[in-house]
């Protein structure tokens, strides 16, 4: 009876502290963020990863082993590599378990529905070296043969990831005011931004409401406390967030950014980078560890976060009781590439530039509509990359990548007849055998060099299992490379999008986020 008593326990309070940290929104929690039928309960077992971070030279591998024991989990991190010698997770240093052979590490995991972060340091290098990972749990394998298991049968996340918008937004009345317009949205389920009189309230769903005032206007008496007030406007902002960085970019606010949460190296947007080495821009410190002496003698007036600082919900609140309005966005939940394209209109809004934002839409949208409405190729596309223990990761079907390919007029593999979607999650790992019977024929194949950059030829791709050599998109030269800078750019889908379709079309010499593997 205690044990159940305190699982009970486990399990709500969870549900109670996002209650109290999101309001009135806490029923429109995105579906990513709820609990998986991923668990498959109490003992030892072995669960699939996707590793991001770091060069790709040096993984842990996986499936990684993981112990469930009176409420706690941990996983047993081993690397490719001898060079780690800790670990930092959540604070906390944990040394290396094997000294002379693969560096190996015990760590505890709140949950597998949400990623770890995790610092290692290594000696690879001249100096020692501390690098930032994110482990993404996958499916549970099979200890026997570090299989997927059987997924089928299994329900899925919602086609949105946000659930249903509650009846009467439109009317909601704040203050004793009632909107008198809203902003139009075609394609993006995740937000949505009413207007009244001067002011602007934007709800992000499953994160919290945000009210606009003009710097000179008080807000309205009888405000909810639930309701946060950013004042217009937005002049020095702290972005943690880099695919915000590169919305704001492109709507021509980069003025008002005056912190960032990555330094001049990591970025991929240049302007960002350039922004940094001039000084026109500060790195004020990672979103876990931010600077805020430092943010705060600089009079930042608005933090954006995205929803990896719900792992660090002490650095939100400590931002918030210096008096930061902090705003975590949940674009990436948005299935529809579209949608995610759309929130550069919230920013828009934010930053008084909602004139750029719809101009800066509607020509993305139309590129790809352009694309999307000529006559379907029909010609097959997997995209993947090998792990370090030799499983193939792919992009599950309804991921957002794989509609980028079916706008592209390209047919995605392996469907969804060959893998199920169990966890909501956007990838999956496989067995190489089991890739070769869903994908031996595709006509073209996507290497993701996002995750996995040690790839310059198709040599590479083979080096990591004969079985490739046996593709017939490599033997017919079908072979493409994505690069490790597009996940930071979310106005890139349009350009990722003309890319594969001109690769169907025969057309592949002039592309922006592909490049064409071929033999050394």
């Amino acid at each position: 009876m205690k044990r159940f008593l305190l699982l009970l326990i486990f399990i709500c309070l969870p549900v109670l502290t996002s209650c109290s940290m999101q309001g009135v929104n806490s029923a429109y929690t995105p579906s990513g963020a709820e609990a998986s039928e991923a668990d498959p309960g109490a003992g030892t077992h072995e669960v699939n990863i996707t590793m991001e971070g770091g060069s790709g030279k040096a993984h842990i591998e996986s499936p990684v082993s993981i112990t469930e024991s009176d409420g706690k989990i941990t996983a047993t991190l081993i690397w490719s590599s001898d060079k780690y010698d800790y670990v930092i997770v959540d604070g906390v240093k944990y040394e290396n378990e094997n000294p002379g052979g693969s560096s190996t590490f015990t760590v505890p995991v709140r949950s597998l529905d949400e990623p770890l972060e995790l610092i290692g340091d290594t000696l690879a290098m001249s100096k020692p070296h501390e690098i930032e990972y994110r482990i993404i749990w996958g499916s549970t394998s099979d200890a026997s043969d570090g299989s997927a298991g059987d997924t089928s049968g299994e329900e899925t996340a919602d086609d949105n990831g946000f659930g249903i918008r509650p009846a009467g937004f439109d009317d909601l009345t704040i203050g004793g005011m009632k909107p008198d317009g809203k902003l139009e949205l075609e394609h993006a389920q995740g937000f949505d931004v009413l207007y009244y009189g001067n002011c602007r309230l934007i709800r992000i769903y499953g994160s919290g409401d945000f009210l606009l005032v003009p710097e000179k206007e008080q807000p309205p008496e009888g405000l909810p406390e639930d309701i946060t007030v950013i004042k217009q406007p937005v002049g020095c902002s702290y972005i943690a967030s880099t695919s915000v960085m590169d919305l704001i970019r492109q709507i021509g606010a980069m003025d008002c950014v005056k912190l960032a949460g990555l330094d001049a190296n990591d970025w991929s947007v240049e302007e960002a980078a350039d922004r940094i080495r001039d000084a026109r821009m500060v790195y004020a410190g990672k979103y876990r560890s931010p600077d805020y002496e430092l943010i705060l003698s600089a009079g930042c007036d608005l933090a954006v976060e995205n929803t990896m600082i719900y792992h660090d919900p002490q650095v939100k609140e400590k931002l918030e009781d210096l008096g930061i309005p902090v705003m975590v966005e949940t674009s990436s939940y948005e299935s529809d590439p579209l949608g995610r394209l759309e929130w550069i209109k919230l920013y828009g809004v934010l930053f008084g530039r909602e004139k750029a934002a719809d101009e800066y839409y509607s020509g993305a949208k139309n590129r790809i509509m352009g694309v999307s409405e000529s006559p379907n190729s029909d010609l097959s596309v997997a995209v993947f990359y090998v792990t370090a223990t030799g499983m193939i990761n792919v992009r599950m079907p309804g991921d957002y990548i794989t509609k980028m390919i079916e706008m592209a007029g390209g047919v995605y593999v392996p469907d969804s007849d060959t893998v199920k979607n169990r966890t909501g999650m956007g990838t999956l790992n496989m067995q190489a055998e089991d890739f070769y019977a869903a994908a031996a024929d595709a006509d073209v194949l996507i290497y993701n060099g996002t995750i996995d950059g040690d790839v310059d030829s198709v040599e590479d791709i083979a080096a990591k299992g004969a079985i490739f050599s046996k593709f017939r998109a490599v033997q017919d030269g079908k072979v493409y490379l994505l690069r490790g800078d597009f996940f930071q750019q979310p106005t890139a889908m349009a350009d990722l999008i003309v890319d594969v379709h001109d690769i169907l079309s025969g057309e592949d010499e002039d592309l922006t986020f592909l490049t064409k593997l071929n033999d050394k």
